[in-house]
């Protein structure tokens, strides 16, 4: 059967360079993300993962990415106003902050709570910057605190880490502290997916990169993969110890819909379908073909 491009009726999407440039490159999510933000102008995760039934809003975040960075998109301040307007709202001054308080018990308990876990007393500047998480960008007083103990559980203790960390979480759609406290499982799990990782590339965990740490996010996230596929993987690739080898072997499977270990390895061979096969006896036969070999007549070839 041979195929050609039937004439266009005027229902057709103009398609950059760029994105025929990267098809070799870019998963088939990222591509079909590409297609769909052309046609719509629509880049809201949600929507994306709701209109072209993406398995989660991991895929959707790290498809705009992948375009932002190849050029195709362009990243911007949510808070900014278009056209060059006011910028986004200064942080409360420490007597707005004291105001406030008086009305409103949350901003008392959050002051504390970052004192408690800091273990030392925040300064007017902090205490502003803190305010304003909750004030004027709308974080839930509890999802600032868990943010906090987790932050402080890594050693990181600023104004600057707790707002750096509260923004990846909302990237990824947390809010509520319903929605962090799940989110808290989830990174702890990955914690745990990267140490095993690290540990069959005989490695420390703090030596994998940012982007080494997403891959093998997206094996268990968005591939669906086990331990025992990752560890398939490794014994695959033999003694080339490295994730982005590793990464390719993965990704192929996916696209080859390959779910499991046995998928990966192939159907048992039937019996009897190969003469190579050995087949060891769970008790032994008794019969020494040894036995007797020096009484034995030695046969000579006859010359003719």
């Amino acid at each position: 059967m041979i195929y050609r491009l039937k004439p266009q009726q005027g229902d057709t999407v103009a398609v950059p360079q760029l994105v025929f440039a990267r098809l070799g490159a870019a998963e088939e999510a990222s591509v079909r993300v590409a297609l769909y933000v052309l046609a719509t102008g629509v880049t809201d995760p949600d929507k994306l993962c709701a209109d072209l039934k993406l398995r989660s809003r991991i895929t959707a975040e790290s498809a705009l990415a992948y375009w932002a960075g190849a050029g195709l998109l362009e990243r911007y301040d949510e808070n900014a106003a278009p056209g060059g307007g006011e910028p986004a709202p200064t942080p409360m001054r420490w007597t707005e902050i004291a105001a406030a308080s008086r009305t409103d018990p949350m901003i008392a308990s959050l002051i504390d709570c970052a004192q408690t876990t800091f273990a030392r007393a925040l300064t007017h500047s902090e205490m502003e910057k803190l305010v304003a998480l909750y004030l004027q960008e709308g974080f839930e007083p509890e999802t600032v605190m868990l943010c906090l103990a987790y932050l402080a559980g890594k050693g990181k203790r600023t104004m600057g880490a707790l707002s750096h960390e509260l923004k990846v979480w909302r990237a990824e759609g947390v809010e509520t502290g319903e929605e962090a406290d799940a989110h808290l499982k989830l990174l702890a799990l990955r914690e745990k997916r990267e140490a095993y990782v690290a540990s069959l590339l005989e490695t420390e965990p703090a030596a994998l990169t940012l982007g080494g740490k997403k891959a093998i996010a997206r094996w268990y996230e968005v591939y669906g993969y086990d331990d025992a596929m990752v560890q398939e993987a490794a014994v695959q690739a033999g003694p080339k110890r490295d994730l982005w080898y590793w990464n390719s072997i993965l990704k192929t499977w996916n696209a080859k819909g390959l779910r499991t270990v046995r998928d990966v390895r192939g159907p048992a061979p039937v019996a009897g379908a190969s003469r190579n096969i050995r087949v060891d006896r769970e008790t032994p036969s008794g019969n020494d073909f040894l036995q007797g070999a020096l009484d034995r007549p030695r046969r000579h070839k006859r010359k003719e």
